[in-house]
């Protein structure tokens, strides 16, 4: 059985590359490509340190299509669960500000990972200890019918859900729509992660966590503060802990990183919903502690996983919440 399944878009980030010395120029004229899509760069993280992953999700049957499957593979990602569409490989041109702040500008119209759709997901897609979802395949209906699909048979499979908060409200038809379809998503959730702003843009200002408790009340959350505190608020308490001091290269993918390093640390403790070790507070601890390490690695260079490399450390810490063996009697 698989540790975790990720559902949701894969594409590649073309990073823009700034010359040496000279003028800025409103549109570079040389880009990097670098993996994206928040459940493929989980997915990369997760790999990368020693758990059981695949990925679900559409890519084009074009060259870029192919390089990016590669890419997964060559980290062990599990890719037998990707489709390939004879629609375009997404595409997204990622630009940066002095402080590291991403902006994008999305070549999706009709791309691959929209495209999927329930009749492509099926039950073996389910088989894992935790299935991974974002909010952000919600925005369309049939994608979103796909969404529902592969929760229901992760459902079926006996998977625990862990739900990544990913807000873009401009790109809804609606704020109705957003908040409802992101509400129902959450319910069903044992596990939310939210950035603070993710929190302000579906509540529409308020406080977040008061939308946490009406609409994913049974849920540990998993809230983090950019450079600041990150809390896990469920029944074992609520726990604090701070941010690892980073110099910014770019901030993209330090949310899916912080994830992977979260997650992994659940699956290494083997905590799931009613286990002893869900409601141990030195599990969640951990995972925030890996959370950060791994969101520091990240912001360390351009791209959502280039800078995840040397994790030694972070897997010392993960591995530390494992259960430990009891010796047999003498």
């Amino acid at each position: 059985m698989l540790d975790v399944v990720c559902f949701g878009e894969i594409l590649w980030d073309m990073f823009e590359t700034r010359p040496r010395g000279g003028a800025v120029l409103p549109v570079a004229r040389e880009y990097r490509r670098e993996l994206g899509g928040a459940p493929a760069n989980v997915a990369t993280g997760l790999a990368r340190l020693g758990a059981r992953v695949a990925v679900v999700g559409g890519v084009g049957r074009d060259s870029f299509g192919e390089a990016l499957v590669a890419h997964l593979a060559s980290d062990g990602v599990d890719v037998r669960f990707v489709v390939k569409l004879p629609n375009r490989t997404g595409l997204t041109f990622v630009t940066r500000d002095e402080a590291g702040e991403p902006a994008f500008l999305f070549y999706r119209h009709d791309s691959a990972d929209l495209s999927v759709r329930a009749k492509h997901v099926v039950p073996a897609m389910g088989r894992a200890r935790w299935a991974l979802v974002g909010s952000s395949t919600l925005m369309t209906r049939d994608l979103a019918r796909a969404t529902t699909r592969f929760l229901d048979v992760a459902e079926r499979a006996g998977a625990s859900l862990f739900v990544d908060l990913n807000v873009r409200a401009h790109l809804w038809p609606s704020r109705r729509a957003m908040e409802r379809a992101i509400g129902e998503l959450v319910r069903r959730a044992d596990v939310v992660k939210a950035s603070d702003a993710d929190l302000r843009a579906v509540a529409g200002g308020a406080a977040g966590l008061g939308w946490l408790e009406r609409h994913a009340p049974q849920a540990t959350w998993l809230v983090t503060r950019g450079p600041g505190v990150a809390s896990a608020i469920g029944k074992h308490g609520s726990i604090d802990v701070p941010a690892v001091r980073a110099r910014c290269v770019d901030a993209t993918g330090a949310g899916d990183a912080f994830i992977a390093g979260a997650l992994a640390t659940l699956v290494a403790a083997r905590a799931v919903p009613r286990s002893a070790s869900w409601s141990a507070p030195g599990v969640w601890r951990t995972a925030l502690r890996a959370g950060h390490m791994m969101g520091k690695k990240a912001v360390s260079r351009p791209g959502a996983v280039a800078g995840l490399v040397d994790l030694g450390r972070a897997r010392a810490v993960i591995e530390s919440a494992a259960p430990r063996r009891e010796s047999g009697a003498s």
